[in-house]
């Protein structure tokens, strides 16, 4: 797996890890098709990341990952915007929404964050529900009896509020650390949210979730 920490292609659809990533061994950096700083990290780091911030702060660790994924969906997407008027000369929202979000993932996808779909089927609802494969977050961490997702809960949450110019939320429903097949968010206002945390406190599953909002 790969993090961006950070010029533009002659080309938009790049499907292998050897187009996206540029290695210069002299200076010993990698950088993405973006001109984006990258490393690489293992699982070790991963799992390393998640037993540290619970062992300092406990609970409280879900929180900062939260945030810290919530602040990197933001910078990311002004990021992005600004890659996507100089690369195709036209503002984000003026473009498709489904293609855009696409455009945005597959740099994710590429290094190493696993592959995901984005439902809008529910948009009249006021909610976004985001189905994630292989997690890197659970896979590294396995099936641990809870959700582990905070940092992409957050994400997702960071990206949509930058997108629709209004605050929203995210919370993981399913989690393949939990045993499912793959993790699913729901991504809403700040108040509908706290609706899903509560109902899954009480023990509601996924489905049932998704039936009440």
């Amino acid at each position: 797996m790969s993090i961006i920490l950070g010029q533009q292609p002659n080309k938009h659809n790049v499907y292998t890890l050897e187009d996206f990533l540029r290695h210069d061994v002299k200076t010993g950096t990698i950088l993405s098709r973006n001109a984006q700083r990258t490393f690489h990290v293992s699982e070790d780091f991963i799992a390393g990341l998640q037993a540290g911030l619970e062992q300092e702060v406990g609970d409280a660790s879900a929180v900062i990952l939260y945030k810290c994924g919530f602040q990197w969906g933001l910078h990311d997407m002004r990021r992005f915007e600004t890659n996507v008027v100089r690369e195709y000369g036209r503002d984000v929202q003026a473009m498709n929404f489904a293609f855009l979000m696409e455009t945005w993932w597959w740099p994710l996808q590429a290094t190493g964050w696993g592959s995901w779909e984005i439902d809008f089927s529910k948009n009249e609802q006021g909610i976004v529900v985001v189905n994630l494969y292989d997690s890197v977050m659970a896979k590294t961490l396995g099936e641990i009896g809870k959700p582990v997702c905070y940092l992409y809960a957050g994400l997702f949450a960071g990206v949509l509020t930058h997108l629709s110019r209004r605050p929203l939320a995210g919370i993981e429903i399913q989690c393949y650390a939990m045993g499912a097949n793959y993790c699913r968010f729901v991504i809403g206002s700040e108040k509908r949210v706290n609706a899903v945390e509560f109902w899954l406190e009480e023990g509601a599953s996924a489905s049932d979730v998704l039936a009440k909002l």
